[in-house]
């Protein structure tokens, strides 16, 4: 199904109807709870000008058609089996990205990774309040996409796993503040999601 673009008023939904794009052949219950997160976040964000109306009302026909077509699927009418099927996917991203990130394999794939991770973890926020664990990975996930993500940018080497303490984090933090998180890292790591973090893989 096409969507109507999204308005630059509905910026912020963006990178979740993204995710769901991705995912719309590799795993419908990631694209289903994406494009959901991103309607319940657009709902509120929303002007109700003309452009926003048209693609909210495309995405909530197209939850509708999914949810008939996929009735017998847990993941997708069921909001504990959902929850658990994005915990793992979320979990298996940053596992394999840290791994990657760790070994000093940096590159677009560990940058769209984490990316992905914490997109992920902002969604898992529909079932209720995150976990301390999953606030850490979704801060961290983040936190590296953007920092990695930097580097390669400016031609220097990422330090790999976290920084020696907190304090040097937060003092990154500040510096990646800018480095448009939300859209930086994932328009530079347009590349495919590799092997070893998708579904089933």
């Amino acid at each position: 199904m096409e969507f109507p673009p999204c308005p630059p008023s509905l910026k912020s939904i963006q990178h979740f109807l993204k995710l769901a794009q991705e995912h719309d052949t590799r795993d419908v219950v990631i694209a289903y709870w994406a494009r959901l997160y991103a309607l319940q976040v657009g709902l509120k964000a929303s002007t109700q000008t003309g452009e926003e109306t048209k693609l909210l009302l495309g995405i909530m026909d197209w939850l509708e058609q999914m949810k008939k077509q996929y009735a017998e699927n847990e993941a997708i009418t069921n909001e504990v089996a959902a929850q658990a099927h994005i915990e793992n996917y979320a979990l298996k991203l940053f596992l394999y990205a840290d791994k990657q990130d760790r070994e000093e394999n940096f590159g677009k794939n560990v940058v769209k990774a984490f990316y992905s991770s914490g997109v992920l973890y902002d969604i898992l926020q529909t079932f209720g309040e995150l976990s301390e664990e999953a606030l850490h990975n979704r801060k961290y996930a983040k936190w590296k996409a953007a920092y990695i993500h930097n580097c390669l940018k400016n031609g220097e080497t990422p330090i790999p796993g976290p920084l020696p303490d907190d304090d040097d984090e937060a003092e990154l933090d500040g510096e990646n503040a800018n480095a448009s998180a939300d859209t930086s890292p994932e328009d530079a790591a347009g590349a495919a999601a590799p092997a070893p973090y998708q579904p089933g893989a």
